[in-house]
């Protein structure tokens, strides 16, 4: 597969120990080039990333998460511009076994027409990376901000498949920034990237 694994960090230094110590080894195992950019901002971060890859996909990997063996080798066996992985979410005191999320509220094992009502895509999926690039790469949100990125690949016509072979393994912590906000925190952010990317739907609401 040609893929570069990229990993952001913004912030305190600690960030940038955290990412040697963890995501970058577990990228450079994978065989493939890996790319570590530091910014003021999530966003700014990713998109130095995205601005340096030369291959034609893209993965981003957290700072203090890894990807497990055998990660890219599995993305390989897909054909869709945006493949999904399953995530292993890893407490202090366990370890999930890997599974695909759900968008919440879905029964249903979720496809790209779930994407409208939230998201199932964990962040190290990869993605074309031109097609990134093409719909604005990635945008500020104080929280979800893959999913902004996954709608406009999906509304660009990117099409997305789960290759649940492929495990993105998450470190929680609670006082994370995604796990650290409050519902209506989370609730308010998930509406500002929703209106982002659908303002005919509020247009038509508000007429």
């Amino acid at each position: 597969m040609d893929v570069t694994i990229g990993v952001a960090t913004f912030g305190g230094e600690e960030w940038v120990r955290l990412a040697h110590e963890r995501a970058i080894p577990s990228a450079e195992a994978q065989g493939v080039p890996v790319i570590h950019r530091h910014a003021a901002t999530l966003a700014d971060a990713r998109n130095a990333v995205l601005a340096d890859v030369e291959t034609e996909f893209v993965i981003h990997l957290d700072a203090d998460d890894e990807l497990e063996p055998g990660y890219v080798e599995a993305l390989a066996s897909g054909t869709a511009d945006l493949r999904a992985p399953a995530v292993r979410y890893v407490t202090a005191h366990r370890e999930r076994a890997p599974y695909v999320p759900r968008v919440a509220g879905h029964a249903h094992a979720c496809t790209a027409a779930c994407l409208p009502d939230g998201n199932w895509l964990v962040i190290g999926s990869a993605v074309r990376a031109q097609m990134l690039r093409d719909v604005g790469g990635w945008r500020q949100f104080a929280w979800s901000e893959d999913w902004d990125a996954w709608i406009r690949c999906w509304q660009a016509g990117a099409t997305i498949e789960a290759i649940p072979e492929a495990v993105y393994r998450a470190y929680v912590r609670l006082d994370s920034r995604n796990r650290g906000p409050d519902r209506a925190f989370r609730n308010t952010v998930h509406q500002q990237i929703h209106r982002a990317n659908f303002p005919e739907q509020y247009e038509e609401a508000a007429a």
